[in-house]
């Protein structure tokens, strides 16, 4: 007489993966934390007392993950590059031309900024706290980024031949990097996407074929890819 076919016995869930899920979530909560503490302390001025009170982890949680301060700023930069990285791979995936994959990576940028990642990883690399080889990187990141699509926009003619897609990447980086040191210094970032937008309305209508920047501005221009972080205050160029 045969054995009857019962169904497979679940086992349930393993012991393992809650402890798994459990560790993954309490580093999470840290690195959160310390992002949060980076975005508006310097690193020698960030508290690990303060990290460990807005994670509300304990102090043994804290150090089985991390053995000092220096590795959890280097972990929150590492999630920076992480963010940075998915942002370029979202923006390329939308299918649009090259320029207009540029502007939705500076949307994307001006989205990021409203959580402490993007703004706690470029200050820990500004402070040069997390090693030389990572000091200068999102500048260069972003200079390789958008080097790449201007390249691209220069073999679908969207640039005036003048322009070379190496200087114009540079010139992107600093004219941002400058923008976001004085919003931060004259109105703590309130004002940094007006900045944004009117840099890009100049530097596009510097250096954008005149169909393309037609096209594009009848679309709204930049205003419209950044309504949201504008208000009222926004200005847009006129067409």
């Amino acid at each position: 007489m045969s054995e009857p076919d019962f169904p497979p016995r679940d086992p349930g869930p393993r012991p393992g993966g809650h402890r798994q899920a459990r560790a993954l979530a309490t580093r999470s909560a840290i690195l959160a934390a310390a992002a949060e503490e980076f975005a508006t302390a310097s690193y020698h001025e960030a508290s690990l007392s303060r990290i460990l009170e807005r994670s509300k982890v304990t102090k043994g949680a804290l150090y089985f993950h991390f053995v000092s301060k220096e590795s959890i700023a280097c972990a929150v930069v590492d999630e920076m590059e992480m963010l940075c990285r998915a942002m370029v791979d979202r923006c390329r995936g939308l299918g649009l031309d090259p320029l207009r994959t540029a502007t939705q990576v500076v949307r994307e940028m001006q989205d990021a900024l409203d959580g402490p990642v993007l703004r706690a990883g470029q200050r820990l690399c500004s402070d040069g706290f997390t090693g030389p080889d990572r000091s200068g990187w999102p500048f260069r990141f972003w200079q390789e980024v958008f080097t790449a699509l201007f390249v691209e926009a220069a073999a679908a003619r969207l640039l005036v031949p003048r322009v070379e897609p190496a200087s114009l990447a540079r010139t992107v980086v600093d004219v941002s990097g400058g923008a976001f040191i004085a919003s931060l210094a004259v109105s703590e970032l309130s004002d940094l996407a007006q900045r944004v937008c009117e840099n890009w309305e100049l530097l596009l209508g510097a250096v954008a074929d005149p169909a393309w920047l037609e096209g594009f501005r009848a679309e709204g221009g930049m205003g419209a890819v950044l309504g949201p972080h504008l208000g009222r205050g926004g200005w847009v160029a006129e067409a």
